[in-house]
């Protein structure tokens, strides 16, 4: 009898784990994420030639949730970034810790939102996005900005200061 009731419990329990949607399943393991340099032209997000130059970057990216396909859903973006950001044009520099924890969470169209936990993060802002010409460093918790499939780019405030590099040094 007690063979039987542990069968039971088993199979009970198996069959419980088949019907757990992927969705809920563990998160991924930890991976490094690199964040590389990078050199926009003069109008692509400021007035002026924008570079950024990671001085530290130890950033790592985990799924916490995923579409029955197995594709990535949620994931969690964590660590240490550090930038220098130029204007080529003048020369001048300034460095910012941009350390925080961001969701981006996907759509099915391939469309996401990334969104501040708490810290920084940094995000460029072309013409026809809103807001407009801009590289915006966020702090704080609650900020978000949309992806949308089509390339723009939209910002919702939350809480905590935003800086805008192009106006830092224009």
């Amino acid at each position: 009898m007690r063979r039987l009731a542990a069968l039971c419990t088993d199979t009970i329990a198996g069959l419980l784990l088949l019907m757990v949607p992927a969705s809920a399943a563990a998160p991924s393991p930890w991976s490094p994420l690199t964040t590389a340099s990078f050199e926009l032209p003069a109008g692509t997000r400021c007035d002026f030639a924008l570079r950024g130059d990671v001085l530290d970057g130890k950033e790592r990216i985990r799924t916490l949730e995923t579409y029955p396909d197995g594709s990535p859903r949620v994931q969690e973006i964590v660590g240490q970034l550090v930038v220098r950001y130029t204007n080529v044009e003048t020369g001048e520099s300034v460095d910012r810790n941009l350390t925080g924890t961001a969701l981006a969470t996907i759509e099915p169209d391939g469309s996401f939102t990334l969104s501040l936990v708490g810290g920084h993060m940094a995000v460029g802002f072309g013409v026809t996005d809103e807001p407009s010409s801009a590289f915006l460093i966020f702090t704080g918790a609650g900020h978000e900005v949309f992806f949308a499939t089509d390339g723009t780019r939209t910002a919702t405030f939350g809480d905590g200061p935003v800086e805008d590099i192009c106006r830092t040094l224009a």
